[in-house]
């Protein structure tokens, strides 16, 4: 039996709509989900359309032979803050062959039954789907897997929410499926892969989108994190990678341990993470450095005080200050990342975002519009509901009070006034890496277009 799983490309690099950046990195829930129908004996194929430009044509061919077609709108790396343009990918669904289609992702996840009837797909998988995707091309009685909408008899219906999912049940991912060297970040390099060595967050921000990681948080076992990553890197050739953990040092021993695990294998292997800025010290920093890390993205959000209290974030600027220092003491880069258009925030608060962001001074900064998600506690006020079956899908991309104009007017000002530095540019230049300079600024030319 034939498989055929769809990552889509989102027609520019960079949406327009809430400024999405889609990138080229590996559709790791999907390769995942390969693994485990690989084991099961099915034959899988995986069409990136963020790295393939030929992608549709190759759907033409290939979805009319496959026996069922899984497609994604947000891979492992969009779980967090998938792509706003719903209308794009319910268009790319009606044009497969709907007896076949499953659906899996963010969008289906929130709008389960309108992503059905929208659609005409044969299930929607609600939350993690590699072993839902499994449930579903093997087992006949669809109503007994939890965590699925599907169409039986012309009717809608909905089962149970499902458990999460074990992590030490998952497979390493079928990295033999992807092209290695078309997989890139423009701030380290390529041949790109991801890793994750946990699912969730202990933390409960109000912009969070959590929807597809469930409560707590859920541990890899080292072991098989460290056959993954001998895979990738010995066998398919990756030599750079990003642990997309929510917050990968939140447990400093495990961290460690995984930083040891690297060491003591030296890889030609070079790493980022994402954390908190409260969650690093010189000694872990250190032994991350040692490790390979490179790169540091930290979720900084806002420079008002009131804001981060607002949000429950659980942190003040000072410590993110301190926690920056070190991790740059270190010889790690950061990546700082920031929104604009909380709700209640003025324009001085946003101003102070951008200030605090001069302040810290990482070597890539990033500005986006807050986006109040349905099921996060700043997504209250949107009028879609994800339990009516003929709502509207639409995300949002701002609160009452902020006008878009003027919020898209402050990201433009934010990204230049941090960029457009002769600081900025002298200070990376001493860093003796141009090439990297280039690339960041390609990057700022294309949000502020």
């Amino acid at each position: 039996m034939n498989i055929l799983l769809i990552n889509p490309g989102w027609g520019k690099r960079i949406s327009r709509k809430g400024r999405r950046f889609n990138r080229p990195w590996p559709p790791l829930s999907l390769m995942i989900s390969a693994s485990l129908l690989e084991k099961a004996g099915f034959t899988v194929r995986i069409v990136d359309g963020r790295v393939d430009r030929g992608w549709h044509a190759k759907l033409k061919r290939s979805a009319p032979e496959s026996d069922w077609i899984g497609l994604t709108s947000s891979p492992l790396d969009r779980w967090q803050c998938p792509n706003l343009e719903i209308g794009y990918f319910v268009d790319l669904a009606r044009s497969l062959p709907s007896d076949k289609l499953l659906i899996m992702g963010v969008h289906g996840s929130i709008f389960p039954q309108a992503m059905l009837n929208q659609t005409r797909a044969r299930a929607v998988i609600v939350g993690e789907p590699e072993q839902r995707l499994l449930a579903l091309v093997t087992l006949e009685d669809w109503s007994a897997i939890p965590g699925i909408v599907f169409r039986k008899d012309g009717k809608a219906c909905q089962t149970g929410r499902a458990l999460p999912t074990s992590l030490s049940n998952l497979p390493a991912p079928a990295f033999h499926l992807i092209d290695p060297p078309r997989y890139a970040y423009e701030l380290l390099g390529r041949p790109f892969a991801l890793f994750e060595t946990s699912r969730g967050c202990p933390y409960g921000c109000t912009f969070c989108l959590k929807t597809m990681y469930g409560p707590g948080v859920r541990y890899k076992p080292i072991e098989g994190l460290m056959v993954e990553i001998e895979q990738a890197v010995t066998i398919s050739g990756f030599r750079y990678g990003y642990f997309i953990d929510l917050e990968f040092t939140t447990n400093r021993e495990r961290a460690l341990e995984i930083c040891d695990q690297l060491i003591a294998r030296n890889y030609p292997f070079i790493w980022c993470c994402q954390t908190r800025a409260d969650a690093v010290d010189a000694v872990l920093l250190k032994r991350m450095k040692r490790a390979g890390c490179r790169l540091i993205h930290y979720g900084v959000e806002s420079g008002s005080s009131r804001i981060l209290t607002d949000t429950r974030k659980r942190i003040d600027g000072d410590t993110i200050q301190e926690g920056i220092r070190l991790t740059h003491e270190a010889g790690i880069e950061t990546a700082c990342f920031f929104m604009l258009g909380f709700p209640g925030e003025t324009r001085s608060e946003m101003e102070e975002t951008i200030e605090f962001a001069r302040n810290l001074n990482p070597a890539y900064a990033s500005f986006h519009v807050a986006t109040p998600y349905p099921g996060t506690a700043i997504g209250a006020l949107t009028s879609s509901s994800p339990d009516a079956p003929d709502s509207d899908m639409s995300f949002p991309t701002c609160r009452e009070g902020h006008s878009p104009i003027f919020l898209n007017k402050m990201i433009r000002k934010a990204y230049i006034s941090y960029y457009v530095r002769p600081a900025y540019i002298l200070a990376r230049l001493k860093q003796g890496n141009p090439l990297s300079l280039l690339r960041q600024l390609r990057l700022f030319a294309g949000f502020v277009r």
